[in-house]
């Protein structure tokens, strides 16, 4: 099962709540790449992992597919009793989503194979204590997402839109981000009005340029490679829009075409062949 990446078109922090948890309202896309996470049935909970980011994930109780299968099956009632195999395609704490991609196809898979029948709500409850994201990818399309992740309003866009992912290779604590943001005292955005469902893509591009990442300044600050990227991705043909995902330190570009998308990839390859570089489809 693909665990497909999230990206942030924007990234908005809106409030904070009595109970610490930051607001937010962001436009994301799922995109064709992503892990991929298959299970079977097994005698005991247990996963194991592979793929070129391996290493950056332990195989222990405290990674989020564990955790997810866990959470249901305490609810259901049942043993965890399944064998996770995952392959880790995405790099880790990237801004892109990866855990919570992960623990949302391990969600799906744990209902299918042990066939629990839990009500809907329970299961966007469970998914929200694994994390804000996994609520969203649970369904892996394009959305506006508000709150504290739990409010979602799917988008269909009348177009394709092509993305060009980059990673310098810096893991990113999301926690630590959002603790520099506080301690900015910066002020918070306006949250804006909900996006009707059907939106042409050149107008959701042109309103996302007058947009921004609330974290990309922050990470820009104490990474001077994730700023040098986003200067590189200004000047590539073709270019609709480029900005830092979620906490960073994964920037995108985005295209209209393959062709376009491809040639950036390539010029950029030229430039520095140690990132993590990828050309992608939005789902």
């Amino acid at each position: 099962m693909l665990a497909p990446a999230k990206i942030n078109l924007d990234l908005r922090i809106t409030g904070r709540r009595s109970d610490g948890y930051h607001l937010l309202d962001s436009i994301v896309v799922f995109t064709e790449f992503g892990d991929e996470l298959r299970a079977e049935l097994s005698d005991k909970l247990e996963i194991i992992i592979s793929g070129p980011f391996a290493s950056g994930l332990r195989e222990c109780d405290d990674n989020l597919v564990i955790k997810a299968c866990k959470l249901l099956c305490q609810e259901a009632g049942v043993e965890p009793n399944l064998k996770f195999y995952l392959t880790k395609n995405m790099p880790v704490s990237s801004g892109i989503g990866g855990g919570s991609a992960d623990a949302a196809a391990a969600m799906k898979l744990t209902c299918e194979l042990l066939d629990l029948n839990i009500n809907e709500s329970i299961i966007q409850e469970i998914a929200i204590k694994i994390g804000a994201d996994v609520p969203v990818c649970l369904r892996s399309v394009s959305s506006q997402i508000c709150g504290i992740g739990d409010e979602i309003h799917q988008l269909s866009f009348d177009d394709e839109l092509y993305l060009l992912l980059i990673n310098p290779g810096i893991p990113i604590s999301t926690s630590n981000i959002f603790k520099k943001y506080q301690n900015c005292k910066t002020k918070f955005d306006t949250k804006r009005r909900i996006i009707k469902s059907k939106i042409q893509l050149d107008l959701i591009i042109c309103s996302l340029k007058d947009s921004h990442n609330s974290f990309q300044g922050i990470v820009c600050r104490q990474n001077e490679e994730v700023q040098t990227i986003l200067e590189i991705l200004k000047d590539t043909e073709g270019l609709l829009l480029c900005r830092m995902s979620g906490s960073g330190a994964t920037c995108f570009a985005a295209y209209k075409t393959l062709e376009e998308c491809n040639r950036a990839g390539n010029k950029i390859k030229q430039l520095n062949n140690e990132w993590w570089i990828k050309e992608t489809k939005i789902l």
